[in-house]
């Protein structure tokens, strides 16, 4: 075998054996002053019903003017998310009873923040053919809703997901062809 067919051979191998890096890949955030989930869920616990004001609250983080990604709610709002037709007021939070009670004096605030990676990760030659693609997604999310009554907190709830991982797979059998026939149905229009 001749050096130069030695190296063609040796140059493809490399090619092939590099092409996982050559998927593509996505990062998904919205931006926060938090550093990751635990940092959220931290900041989160201080905030204490009953004596956090709506300033303490901003300097935590939780200001959707200067940090952003917060949503403002008037007490018509909170009340849309909390109470349930077929749930009596008696079983609610007394902050949130009390937020009822207070009508335009009483604010929410909510709030959503994660972070995610996505990898392109398999075959190279079935992703770019379209046979299969698979993306491995990770990252972490907080959902939190503030409700506050003359200026200080009475109410306070979250949930999330501090360690998302997920496999995505899509399969098409059929390839760079597969939804070929809806392509050209649409083009038929």
């Amino acid at each position: 075998m001749s050096s130069a067919w030695r190296g063609m051979v040796a140059l493809l191998s490399l090619s092939l054996t590099a092409c996982g890096s050559l998927l593509p890949s996505e990062h998904d955030e919205v931006l926060s002053p938090f550093g990751d989930y635990l940092d959220t869920e931290m900041r989160y616990s201080q905030a204490i019903p009953g004596k956090t004001t709506r300033s303490e609250l901003f300097g935590l983080g939780f200001d959707p003017l200067a940090q952003g990604n917060g949503r403002m709610m008037s007490f018509v709002d909170v009340r849309l998310m909390f109470v349930q037709p077929n749930i009596p007021i008696a079983y609610l939070p007394d902050g949130l009873v009390k937020c009822l009670e207070a009508k335009d004096r009483c604010i929410g605030y909510a709030f959503e923040f994660s972070k995610t990676d996505t990898q392109r990760v398999g075959s190279f030659w079935a992703d770019l053919f379209n046979f299969s693609k698979r993306r491995e997604v990770k990252g972490w999310s907080f959902r939190t809703v503030f409700v506050l009554v003359d200026d200080v907190l009475v109410h306070k709830v979250s949930n999330g997901e501090p360690n998302m991982r997920r496999m995505v797979v899509k399969k098409n059998p059929l390839g760079p062809i597969q939804g070929a026939g809806e392509f050209f149905s649409d083009q038929l229009k």
